[in-house]
């Protein structure tokens, strides 16, 4: 039992050798459920999630996709490999864009998703990661218009006062 112990931790160890270089990426946003994108029927926004390189070994290569919301949300630069080198974030721009007619006013959601490109040509296959990234959108009801009263309703009110006051002074002045 000993020399399969032996033999396992040994191919543990190769296998770990084999793998040579750490592949470590992280997506983030500043939109989350708490802290949604904001937006009213009929508007556009751009925003961005960014891609962060802080713990690997070596520089990433990734592809950036919509799994859900792409009726809303376009990439601003669709089909470009974002490299993010080792210790920096990459931002990846996008615009989010409510039509007037046909929006449903509360919340909607799209969906990152992040591949890995490696370099590696050795062997007859090579690793990636992925991750996914959601980000809430919070459609909201437009304010209504305030109702502001025209000016000429300011001046018909004095005038018709003014009128009274003439009226009035005029009838006590024959009373005399």
């Amino acid at each position: 039992m000993n020399k399969k112990i032996y033999l396992g931790f040994a191919f543990l160890l190769v296998g770990i050798m084999i793998i040579g270089n750490v592949l470590a990426f992280a997506v983030s946003s500043k939109y989350w459920e708490d802290n949604p994108l904001i937006i009213n029927p009929g508007e556009t926004k751009h925003a961005f999630i960014v891609l962060q390189n802080l713990a690997g070994t070596e520089d990433v290569s990734a592809t950036v996709g919509i799994l859900q919301g792409s009726e809303i949300a376009v990439l601003d630069e669709p089909g470009k490999v974002y490299e993010i080198p080792l210790g920096q974030r990459v931002e990846v721009p996008f615009t989010v864009t409510i039509p007037t007619s046909g929006s449903v006013v509360g919340i909607s959601n799209i969906i990152f998703d992040v591949s890995t490109i490696t370099n590696q040509q050795e062997g007859p296959m090579s690793l990636g990661s992925g991750a996914q990234k959601l980000i809430p959108v919070l459609i909201e009801a437009p304010a209504a218009p305030e109702k502001k009263s025209s000016g000429w309703i300011f001046y018909l009110v004095v005038g018709v006062l003014l009128l009274a006051l003439v009226a009035l002074a005029i009838v006590k002045a024959k009373k005399k």
